[in-house]
């Protein structure tokens, strides 16, 4: 209940001072795991100046509905900090799933923020734009997310990360939006007005859990030769998000010669990964993911 009250509270307070609006579609919501205490917002950070393009005028206010943000027109970066802040730290960027209907925050986010503060990852959630009724979610996602690396690279030193150490993470729908991400980054644009436009969107790794297709094939993700380190986690039994597309994209990978990892286990469905169950093979994510990000200079 207080983590309710919490983000209800941020997101009244930033509606209330930025007119926030936004919307949302819901598929069936995942189980969330032992209360967590949440962790601090140390900062808020809106991600266009302005309304973000494609905004739609007219849209439902943002609503929290079972711990779920709905209605997302107003993309933001929320911040969460290491107690002990070090120089050249590695950021993650996390997309929370939610079918584009609405935002697992606290599932995907605030439970595992905490976790990676205290291996020195600075965190930001990423509250993408989600399902508005007529708008083009897909392309909305996609340029958030575009917009969000840029964002924490040309804010790297106020944080004290490495720009050359920013990766992303999706859990789900989440993972979707990265996958289109992947296929469309660039280094920048440097005629661009708005200097944040300049800075290259391209993530240094990509953390894709359960990830799933939103009804397309793997053709319809086209990677390119310079696809950042991909690490995949996925269930066997995942009844949501099929593990064929898991391995076909990871075997992808491989003959394209882009680093990868795959973490895969038999049973725990749709949730396997979820941060804060205490049992379960995928328990073990943080530690492979950790692993894996030492392998690979992150």
């Amino acid at each position: 209940m207080m983590r309710l009250i919490t983000i209800a509270c941020a997101l009244t307070m930033a509606a209330t001072a930025w007119g926030a609006q936004s919307t949302l579609a819901a598929p069936t919501p995942a189980k969330t795991p032992r209360a967590i205490p949440a962790p601090k917002i140390d900062k808020k950070i809106r991600l266009w100046q302005g309304d973000a393009p494609g905004f739609m005028k007219g849209a439902p206010a943002e609503a929290i509905v079972n711990e779920r943000i709905k209605y997302v027109s107003t993309p933001e970066l929320f911040v969460y900090l290491p107690d002990k802040p070090k120089q050249n730290a590695t950021a993650l960027i996390i997309c929370p799933g939610g079918g584009f209907n609405h935002l697992a925050m606290n599932l995907h986010v605030e439970n595992v923020a905490r976790m990676l503060n205290g291996k020195g990852i600075v965190v930001f959630g990423l509250k993408y734009r989600t399902k508005l009724g007529k708008n083009d979610y897909v392309a909305d996602s996609q340029a958030d997310a575009l917009r969000a690396v840029r964002v924490v690279r040309s804010r790297a030193k106020e944080f004290g990360i490495d720009p050359h150490k920013i990766g992303i993470q999706g859990y789900s729908a989440g993972s979707t939006v990265i996958l289109n991400l992947l296929g469309h980054f660039d280094n920048g644009n440097p005629k661009a007005a708005d200097p944040v436009g300049r800075i290259s969107s391209r993530p240094d790794f990509a953390v894709l859990m359960c990830p799933w297709p939103n009804e397309k094939t793997l053709e319809d993700y086209p990677l390119p030769k310079n696809t950042p380190p991909v690490f995949i986690a996925h269930a066997r039994d995942d009844e949501a998000a099929p593990y064929a597309f898991a391995v076909a994209l990871d075997e992808k990978l491989k003959k394209m010669g882009t680093p990868e990892r795959m973490f895969s286990v038999d049973r725990g469905g749709h949730s396997a990964f979820h941060y804060g169950d205490t049992t379960g093979e995928g328990v073990a994510w943080p530690d492979k993911l950790m692993e894996w990000l030492k392998e690979i200079g992150m």
